[in-house]
């Protein structure tokens, strides 16, 4: 992805559990054609894709060339709901939070966020995973960053 634009616009989708590096290895070749091949209006997309700590799948598509249409966004959905199947998991699961907590990656309920900080489990200097950036630029600047700069802090009360 080191070729797209900060500019790019992304999709995260997020493994309720971490995919093994086999599982990895066999989908890796369905993201390499699906980026090579997808198009919006019958317009090449110049796309890439990447894999994060084995729980991320990000996808990416460089707009300066060819926006994303709503059927080529479609095909990308399509491709992760075969691969969710494939595999056995959700790739569209929002309400598990990501954090890294001495060098292990963790994951707790939206609902259950509170109770944690309330308890110290989690603090505002915690390292989560902004699955809500939008583009490359935000990506590479602020996928991973405390919790007291992630949107999910506001729903804390202190």
């Amino acid at each position: 992805m080191d070729h797209l634009s900060d500019e790019s616009k992304i999709w995260i989708y997020q493994a309720e559990r971490p995919l093994s590096d086999g599982e990895i290895k066999s989908i890796s070749p369905m993201f390499e054609s699906f980026c090579s091949n997808w198009t919006a209006h019958n317009s090449q997309l110049k796309a890439s894709f990447e894999f994060v700590h084995n729980r991320f799948i990000i996808l990416a598509v460089d707009e300066s060339m060819n926006t994303a249409s709503g059927c080529s966004i479609d095909k990308s959905v399509a491709l992760l709901k075969s691969i969710s199947e494939m595999l056995g998991i959700s790739l569209f699961e929002r309400m598990q939070m990501v954090y890294l907590d001495k060098g292990e990656i963790n994951s707790i309920h939206y609902n259950d966020v509170q109770e944690a900080f309330e308890k110290g489990i989690i603090n505002d200097q915690t390292l989560f995973y902004n699955n809500s950036v939008q583009n490359l630029g935000e990506y590479r600047n602020g996928f991973l960053c405390p919790l007291k700069n992630h949107w999910l802090f506001s729903k804390i009360s202190q």
